[in-house]
Parts: structure tokens; sequence; C-alpha cells
């Protein structure tokens, strides 16, 4: 398995193991070392620069934060998020131009 794989099979298992979503809630940084501290924690051994490729903007830890808090407690589903955030990643490779507030009115609408 590539490490993209292993990265993208990383955030699937997340959908369906509470504990890997409780390791990635607060107090787990919001950035890409805590992240892959926790995965690699796991088992999984990707690196900083894998899980870049996979997440592309820095909001992406906060909002899956926030989306594992709104699984866990009934009114999102998590795995429909993540889908989300990989239609959003292909639509800005047409427009590489981040804006925050666009990023997180998608994830939320």
């Amino acid at each position: 398995m590539s490490h993209q794989e292993e990265v993208y099979q990383f955030f699937q298992d997340v959908c369906q193991n509470k504990t890997l979503q409780d390791k990635l809630k607060p107090p787990c940084p919001t950035n890409r070392q805590g992240f892959v501290n926790v995965a690699q924690e796991a088992g999984y051994n990707f690196t900083t620069a894998d899980v870049d490729k996979y997440v592309r903007f820095y909001q992406f830890y906060k909002e899956f934060q926030a989306a594992i808090e709104r699984y866990q407690s009934g009114s999102e589903d998590l795995s429909n998020w993540l889908k989300k955030w990989q239609k959003h990643i292909q639509l800005c490779d047409r427009d590489l131009a981040d804006d925050e507030g666009t990023i997180t009115h998608y994830l939320r609408s």
C-alpha cells in the first residue's frame, strides 16, 4: 500500500473507530503533526508530507475535529463529511485559491 493509500485508509478508519476519533479531538493539536502522531501511534507509517498531499489546507484539522464532535453527538455523518472534503479538494484542484471562509462554509453546508 502506498503512503497516499495509507493516509486515505487512516481517515476512512477514523470514521469507524471511536478510539481514533477521541485521540484526534482536542487536546490533539490542530495540525498535521498532531494527526500524524495519532496515526503513527495506531500503527500507520506515513509522514507529515504524505498527509499534506491528502489534506491540502490547514483548515482541515480544525474542521475535522469539529466534524468528529458533530458525528459523536449524532448531528452529522463523519464519512459523509470526509466525502465532502474530498469533493472540495477536487474542486480546488481547478482553482488553487484558498479562501478560508469559502472552505468553512462549504464544509458546514
